[in-house]
């Protein structure tokens, strides 16, 4: 088998003027020989999306980032490559050796959420059994939005991080029991983990998570950086222009 497709995809819809283009661009620096392809509101309209009924209710729910892992797991499932968080930063090129891999996640952080995939940094070929299993999950899903409680009788909204996000690969991952994922260290991907915690030791650090779509206050800042000013700093550096801010239940 040929090694993972070199295509880095970035979701972004909604208010597209607030699309962090100088982080996606660290990607394009640091992997010239990657094909960029980003994923917007036109997409969003006119792609024939098997889940978009769900991806419809999120909106509605405001929800933005409930559709967009939505369209995350199609986007691998029908292509491949790899997908990462358009609010991510490139410190440094990846390995050439994560292609050769049949499929990649890392752990969302060893100490804060020990067990947790994380969903922002995966690769995989098309039609991996992984990503198959999570869209015909979604797909048959009656709900992802709400869940029915007292018999049926009420419903509740569920974070979409349980439903769509990192609970839902780490499910897939044990229930067909996906061996052939390479999951990486969480300090690979995300150095700083959203509640603050931070990776302090010496081994490889390749991108760094600013978590700008839970912080409104990080745009801001996001916008003052060049992408080069971005792409050049250390994991420190990077790591703290993020605040601190715990995920919603």
């Amino acid at each position: 088998m040929s090694g993972i497709p070199k295509i880095l995809h970035f979701v972004w819809i909604g208010d597209e003027s607030r699309r962090p283009d100088n982080c996606i661009q660290t990607w394009e620096k640091h992997h010239p020989d990657f094909e960029i392809r980003l994923w917007g509101n036109h997409e969003y309209e006119t792609r024939n999306w098997r889940t978009k009924h769900h991806m419809d209710e999120f909106r509605r729910q405001s929800d933005i980032c409930g559709a967009a892992d939505l369209m995350r797991w199609e986007i691998l499932l029908d292509q491949g490559g790899i997908a990462l968080d358009a609010d991510s930063v490139s410190l440094h090129v990846m390995p050439e050796w994560l292609l050769s891999c049949t499929a990649f996640a890392c752990w969302e952080n060893e100490l804060m959420s020990p067990g947790l995939i994380a969903n922002g940094y995966v690769g995989c070929h098309s039609g991996d059994p992984l990503i198959r299993h999570i869209v015909g999950h979604c797909e048959r899903s009656t709900e992802l939005v709400f869940r029915r409680e007292w018999f049926g009788l009420r419903r509740r909204k569920v974070a979409s991080w349980k439903t769509v996000g990192p609970k839902a690969i780490t499910d897939a991952f044990y229930e067909i029991g996906y061996d052939p994922l390479t999951i990486l260290p969480s300090h690979f991907f995300i150095p700083k983990h959203l509640s603050g915690q931070f990776y302090s030791g010496s081994g490889p650090v390749y991108s760094n998570q600013l978590f700008a779509s839970t912080n409104e206050n990080l745009y801001g800042a996001l916008y003052e950086q060049s992408a080069d000013s971005l792409a050049d700093m250390n994991p420190a550096e990077a790591a703290a222009t993020m605040g601190n801010h715990q995920p919603s239940d």
